[in-house]
């Protein structure tokens, strides 16, 4: 089984369950993820989808530090740093990239969905459906759960290297 194949899995299965945060985007359910991120408050969470992908690759064997080195902004709790990672690496590819055919186990970075404009979301594909993506998430609305998502909804994927 590919890495990719295990992320999917381990994304699955967790999104299944669903995982939820409180009012504050933590809790039991989330420490696991949230603990790889610097808090100043360990009772307070954040937005926690670009986590959720952390920790499944993590899961998965992925070799990701927490923060990545420069010119990548951030830590990998925000999805502009996923996107800035896979553009270093030419892991990304855009959704105009009629070239590229997502497969089990990429990230899909999400433009708009919940309202925060360009690269507001990012989940792992479970399996394309004609012209559908079926998807596990962390934090949408502060839930995990797997969804079916358009492609007019995608801004680009990221396929990790097996190698990575």
């Amino acid at each position: 089984m590919s890495r990719r194949e295990i992320l999917a899995q381990i994304a699955e299965e967790l999104a299944s369950r669903p995982l939820m945060g409180n009012e504050n985007k933590c809790g039991p359910d989330l420490e696991p993820i949230l603990n790889y991120f610097p808090r100043n408050n360990v009772s307070i969470g954040f937005d926690w989808c670009a986590a959720f992908v952390y920790y499944c690759c993590i899961e998965a064997g992925v070799k990701l530090p927490v923060r990545y080195s420069e010119p990548v902004s951030r830590n990998f709790a925000w999805v502009e740093a996923w996107l800035e990672w896979g553009q270093l690496h030419g892991f990304y590819h855009h959704i105009s990239d009629l070239s590229f055919i997502p497969e089990q186990g990429d990230l899909v970075v999400f433009d708009n969905i919940l309202g925060n404009g360009l690269n507001d979301h990012i989940g792992v594909v479970l399996r394309i459906d004609q012209d559908k993506i079926i998807t596990a998430e962390g934090n949408y609305y502060n839930k995990s759960g797997i969804f079916q998502r358009e492609r007019e909804q995608i801004n680009g994927y990221i396929r990790i290297d097996e190698t990575y």
